[in-house]
């Protein structure tokens, strides 16, 4: 039953994903130009905000107080390839309901307008008056309800992560420092089926997505398998720490091909899913959702309960949990331990693997760079909440992603990262078990 529903909610997903995606920076920067584009009125609000065809294209649709008088407008803004920053995009098209920009007129209209009113509220009227009726809350409950809806998909990857790192150290008591390349590796497959589809396809597609989803598991668990085959199992059941040392060239080496795979440029794709939806309001202060965050936020209890009741009922988990406890006498049983190992690392990988798809799908973009600390913020994780157990291992990812979500918000940001390092050494100092683990300074039985 589980099993089911995680596979209907990733079809919801996928389905969800047909619809186009705006990028925020681009519709603010078409709202902008409503007040020089309707310069009489006294009063401009912005009523509807949808893609307009290919992508790219923006309309916004929006009412207007001209001489006591109510009037209603619309603006069609292109977006393309800007020549001074070759990742970026710029404003290249506008027209109105009765014109089109010339070349020149709009380039006026950003030299003169744009360019100099950018920083300044007068020139952006803002999302229009459809979140008017949101409710009234405080500040700081608003602040905080809009920190955690930002933290929900950067939790949901360090908890995916972190059950990867539970899965190999609980059965071989073993570090694998490649589960965050992995993730880095699925997004950049997940990125490549989205620009593909960009460039001969105006609109995604729920095939798109699936695509891009299975792209981004299948890659991971290829080269998964790979890893576990060449490098992690001749020396996963050795004494000593040279699986360590091995997995972390390995990690570099991933790093290094994904760089000159993409000459050291990040691939960036349009968000899917990240028109914002109005939940509450403080003053002038607006707490949004999008709905990638909440089906991610959906996503991640069903993968969860999935993964543990396939640890507690399956009869993969009842074989995994043999080898953890005894492979020696799980040999003895039938119970391949070598065979174990390649598929809890299928396991790991395809959850690692997902976390990437999560990653671009919600931010929209891949770094080659970034799994470095993915890796280590999922490895944290396993920590607090005890290193070999599952459950420990959700635990603590939804635990550190608070964490950094709390600390984003009232500390400086700049240190979040070297807080987490620092949590992960309180940790082994003060409670080695972890959460949901012994206290002792050894390392949690599984």
């Amino acid at each position: 039953m589980i099993q089911r529903i995680a596979v209907l909610l990733l079809l919801a997903l996928g389905l969800a994903g047909c619809g186009d995606a705006l990028d925020p920076d681009q519709v603010r920067a078409c709202r902008q130009t409503l007040p020089a584009v309707s310069l009489d009125a006294t009063s401009i609000t912005v009523t509807h905000v949808a893609p307009a065809g290919p992508p790219g294209m923006i309309r916004i649709d929006y009412r207007t107080i001209e001489a006591g008088r109510e009037h209603h407008h619309l603006v069609i803004c292109g977006f393309g390839p800007s020549p001074e920053d070759r990742d970026g995009t710029e404003l290249n098209r506008l027209s109105t309901e009765d014109r089109a920009y010339s070349p020149i007129g709009l380039h006026i209209l950003k030299r003169y307008w744009l360019d100099r009113h950018e920083d300044s509220s007068l020139a952006d009227p803002g999302p229009g008056d459809t979140q008017a009726d949101v409710p009234e809350i405080a500040s700081s409950l608003a602040y905080f309800m809009q920190s955690f809806c930002n933290g929900v998909p950067n939790t949901a990857i360090t908890m995916l992560i972190a059950v990867a790192y539970a899965l190999i150290y609980g059965l071989v008591g073993r570090i694998n420092f490649t589960f965050g390349d992995f993730a880095a590796l699925g997004s950049f497959a997940t990125v490549s089926v989205l620009l593909f589809a960009a460039a001969t396809s105006p609109t995604a597609s729920v095939l798109v997505v699936l695509v891009g989803l299975c792209l981004a598991i299948g890659l991971a668990v290829f080269w998964g398998n790979v890893v576990e085959r060449l490098v992690f199992a001749p020396l996963a059941f050795r004494r000593g720490q040279s699986v360590l040392i091995a997995t972390v060239a390995v990690s570099l080496i991933m790093q290094e091909v994904m760089r000159m795979a993409t000459r050291s440029r990040n691939p960036w794709a349009h968000p899917l899913l990240n028109d914002p939806i109005p939940l509450a309001r403080a003053g002038e202060f607006i707490v949004d959702v999008t709905p990638m965050q909440i089906l991610i936020g959906a996503m991640v209890p069903v993968l969860s309960l999935t993964v543990v009741g396939l640890m507690r009922r399956s009869d993969f988990g009842r074989r995994w949990r043999a080898t953890a406890d005894d492979p020696v006498m799980a040999n003895l049983m039938g119970i391949s331990s070598r065979a174990m190992l390649a598929q809890t690392f299928a396991l790991a990988t395809a959850l690692a693997g997902l976390g990437g798809f999560i990653m671009t799908v919600y931010y929209g973009g891949a770094d080659y760079s970034i799994g470095t600390m993915l890796g280590l913020k999922g490895l944290v994780a396993a920590v607090v909440g005890g290193i070999g157990s599952i459950e420990g291992a959700l635990l603590g990812g939804f635990a550190l992603g608070l964490f950094e979500v709390a600390w984003s918000a009232y500390l400086p940001i700049d240190y979040r990262d070297i807080a987490v390092m620092i949590l992960l050494v309180a940790t082994l100092v003060f409670r080695p078990g972890g959460l949901l683990g012994l206290a002792e300074a050894r390392p949690r039985q599984v």
